[in-house]
């Protein structure tokens, strides 16, 4: 979790971790999303917690390797896994949408 302004709470956020050194950074190419996130809080004045895996579609895979137990392969294997995972996402989402489109429920 992290905490921006004592206002702001941004739950499910990956980051990287040392065990050695106790001390974690957030993962590069999330940061602007968090920013852009808290930004957006801020101009609609909305205090309160988010769920970052529900708002970014790279949080929510990592995530669910996380709770899968994969996030110990090898780092090699694992970029492999986080490809294969991403690709799922992909396909899922776009059968999502081509179900919607059928549906009605999108326009054009």
């Amino acid at each position: 979790m992290l905490v921006f302004e004592n206002m702001y709470q941004v739950d499910l956020v990956p980051i990287l971790e040392c065990e050695d050194c106790n001390s974690y950074e957030l993962i590069s190419s999330l940061k602007q999303d968090i920013t852009r996130l808290v930004a957006e809080m801020k101009d609609q004045r909305r205090e309160g917690r988010v769920i970052f895996t529900n708002v970014n579609e790279l949080a929510a895979v990592l995530y669910d390797i996380y709770k899968s137990g994969q996030e110990q392969l090898e780092v090699s294997s694992f970029e492999a896994y986080l490809m294969e995972k991403c690709e799922e996402r992909i396909n899922l989402l776009l059968d999502l949408y081509g179900y919607a489109r059928k549906a009605g429920t999108l326009l054009g």
